[in-house]
């Protein structure tokens, strides 16, 4: 059980923990394994949960009151992903659980040119995942005789939150075919048998986790029907990159509000832009995620397939949550094809062979990302814009209308 006090270690490196709780850590980790063989068990994720849980995280803003912030996701996230980590660990080498053992180290490269897009080799993930359902519609019907959440062995699921505050439960799930270590499913409300469409509960659920954590490298992502979403029930991706990417990098131009941007024109694709701050108020972030909500609602109701991904900013901290749009709609995967979901949009390639590798270019990335957007940037721009500057916006065909109409009578 080396792998357990590796990561042990290695999360104590990232808290302040004394030396005579790892020394009690490890004695108590060596009694269990010497009592107990079978170390997958509940009851073990749950004391190294309790053990983890006592550990403070770097502090970030507080946006609730403190008898509040203790009972909320808000405190918890941090010790939640800890938790999460061990156990993905200690599951990725129970055999047969995964459809694939992913390797610690991938052959990949940096392709050249000023974007920085980055591949990696996944031979695997094209070979054994199981095979993606065709989801005609923005707007799905739920099929329960189709894979969905509440299909998977009960070992898959890592770990079940209820968040009271949007009340909310939510299962940690493996991904069985990752991209990359710790790739976790975020399945709300999984019996209720939600359609592959975000809900404001499960985008709030996603923000507030994302903005509580202190570890950059965990990204999150979103596939809608007709943007590469593989299952019909509602879920999220969490994913441990921990390189650079093209996103991190990109430049911003002001879209709306003081907080919503898109890319500059100099940059080689789109995306709208949407900035939560480590100093955003509960009300604040509330009002942000509700019209992030309306916008993918807008995009579904308007037959407008898009993919969403959140990332810390490095240096600031602030919790970027972008919005890609298409207007080619993908009825489903090719795995013999380049395909373009939430990963490929940010600059992250999961490829299903070496030629492939050695050959993608970024001139052909950006030629593809271009042919599945069109123009569907231009009216989602004109929505941020309504949505989020509120009344002015809605108002002004009103205006004009009435304008043309003065300027006539006067006439």
């Amino acid at each position: 059980m080396s792998w357990l006090f590796r990561a042990v270690k290695q999360i104590f490196s990232q808290n302040r923990v004394s030396r005579d709780i790892y020394e009690n850590v490890r004695e108590i980790t060596s009694n269990v394994i010497n009592s107990n063989r079978q170390f997958y068990s509940v009851a073990t994720l749950l004391q190294f949960a309790v053990i983890v849980g006592s550990m403070e995280p770097k502090k970030r803003a507080r946006t609730v009151s403190k008898e509040k912030y203790k009972t909320t996701l808000d405190s918890k996230a941090q010790y939640y992903l800890n938790a999460l980590k061990v156990r993905w660990m200690q599951l990725h080498d129970v055999p047969g659980l995964f459809a694939y053992q992913l390797q610690e180290s991938r052959p990949g490269r940096r392709l050249p040119g000023k974007c920085g897009f980055y591949a990696e080799l996944n031979a695997d993930r094209s070979l054994k995942r199981r095979v993606p359902q065709v989801i005609d519609s923005l707007n799905p019907t739920f099929r329960p005789k189709q894979f969905n959440f509440n299909k998977v062995d009960a070992m898959e699921v890592m770990m079940t939150i209820d968040e009271e505050r949007d009340n909310v439960e939510v299962q940690m799930i493996i991904n069985k075919s990752p991209i990359t270590k710790y790739h976790t499913l975020i399945c709300p409300d999984v019996k209720k048998e939600l359609v592959q469409r975000i809900t404001f509960s499960s985008l709030n659920f996603c923000t507030t986790f994302m903005r509580s954590i202190n570890d950059p490298n965990i990204r999150l992502g979103y596939n809608s029907p007709g943007a590469l979403a593989s299952v019909n029930h509602l879920h999220f991706h969490l994913l441990h990159i921990p390189r650079t990417l093209y996103i991190d990098n990109v430049e911003l131009e002001p879209l709306a509000g003081n907080y919503v941007y898109r890319l500059k024109n100099s940059e080689s694709t789109e995306a709208i832009c949407f900035v939560i701050g480590v100093k955003d108020t509960e009300e604040d972030i509330r009002d942000k995620v509700q019209q992030i909500h309306r916008l993918t609602e807008w995009l579904c109701n308007n037959k407008l397939p898009h993919n969403l991904f959140m990332t810390q900013d490095r240096q600031t901290n602030d919790l970027r949550v972008f919005l890609f749009v298409r207007s080619t709609y993908c009825v489903s995967k090719d795995a013999s094809v380049f395909n373009v979901g939430f990963c490929e949009l940010v600059g992250f390639f999961p490829l299903s062979d070496e030629a492939k590798l050695q050959n993608l270019t970024e001139p052909i990335v950006i030629e593809r990302i271009k042919d599945i957007t069109g123009n569907a940037y231009e009216s989602a721009y004109r929505q941020t814009k309504r949505i989020v500057d509120g009344s002015r916006s809605t108002l002004w065909p009103f205006l004009t209308y009435a304008t043309c109409v003065v300027i006539s009578k006067i006439k």
